[in-house]
């Protein structure tokens, strides 16, 4: 009796959680172009916690695409005046290919707008020797009010409890 509409359910359930799933892990905040560039823009986020009374909290993530360890890494992001992010990346701590890395900076007495380009110029030395310059246009988002697993579980969670209401109601019928 109850089969038809338990499967359409947790179906109807399970389908919206998954479009929910995809449609925050696939926002991706950069505008980037794919070319040869060993450093890639993974993100710019902002404002990001912890909040300061100073101005906003702003955080850069870059991947190493490249094949060469990076050994000196900044990116100046210019927000009407330049804001210069300094990425904990060294001789003795490079950035290896295919890993990332972040770096927060308070804008003090700074501001932007969303959905506005701004230049990033990206700053890097390789470890074998090789350095570049480059600047891209990338676009500062705000950050996602979960993360995309926090959302799987929220989606885990909710047909958890439509199969207990099922299997309670079956329960209840079949005394009854």
């Amino acid at each position: 009796m109850f089969k038809r509409p338990a499967c359409v359910i947790v179906t109807s359930i399970l389908l919206v959680s998954t479009l929910l799933a995809v449609t925050v892990s696939g926002c991706h905040p950069v505008s980037t172009s794919q070319n040869q560039e060993p450093i890639e823009i993974m993100s710019v986020l902002g404002p990001v916690r912890p909040f300061t009374l100073l101005g906003p909290v702003v955080e850069i993530t870059l991947k190493n695409v490249g094949v060469e360890p990076v050994i000196s890494l900044t990116a100046t992001l210019e927000l009407g005046r330049p804001f210069d992010f300094i990425f904990n990346v060294t001789p003795a701590n490079p950035l290896q290919p295919n890993k990332s890395t972040s770096a927060r900076l308070c804008l003090i007495a700074g501001g932007f707008g969303t959905n506005v380009p701004y230049p990033l110029t990206i700053n890097a030395t390789l470890q074998n020797g090789d350095k570049f310059v480059y600047t891209k246009l990338v676009q500062i988002v705000e950050p996602p009010l979960m993360p995309t697993w926090g959302w799987a579980i929220i989606a885990i969670a909710i047909v958890i409890l439509v199969i207990a209401v099922i299997v309670l109601r079956r329960r209840r019928a079949v005394k009854a």
